[in-house]
């Protein structure tokens, strides 16, 4: 996972996307989103945090896997969720070259 320092996120701009994203589907203060703030502090509903997900998935064309048993329970602080997704968009850049060249016959 992805270090992000107490109250910084630092200046990727899909971090600041994904905060935007998941503020408005959990009716969230945006400023209230640190690192280190838990979901359960913040008063994230679990239906709340799924539809986050969903739309995270939808801005950015991946499928965020569920790490857990329980969906969403590997999301306890902001900062969990934003470091899981920022791994996933990492992987699917790295994969991207790949693939292309994957279906190509000659």
């Amino acid at each position: 996972m992805m270090p992000f320092a107490h109250n910084d996120f630092g200046s990727d701009p899909r971090i600041a996307r994904i905060l935007d994203i998941f503020a408005k589907e959990t009716e969230t203060d945006r400023a209230l989103l640190r690192p280190d703030a838990t979901l359960d502090d913040l008063g994230v509903a679990s239906l709340d945090l799924t539809m986050a997900v969903f739309e995270i998935e939808s801005v950015f064309d991946i499928e965020i896997p569920v790490v857990a048993a329980q969906p969403g329970a590997e999301f306890t602080t902001v900062g969990a969720l934003v470091a899981h997704v920022i791994t996933v968009l990492d992987g699917k850049k790295l994969e991207t070259p790949s693939q292309a060249g994957a279906g190509a016959t000659g």
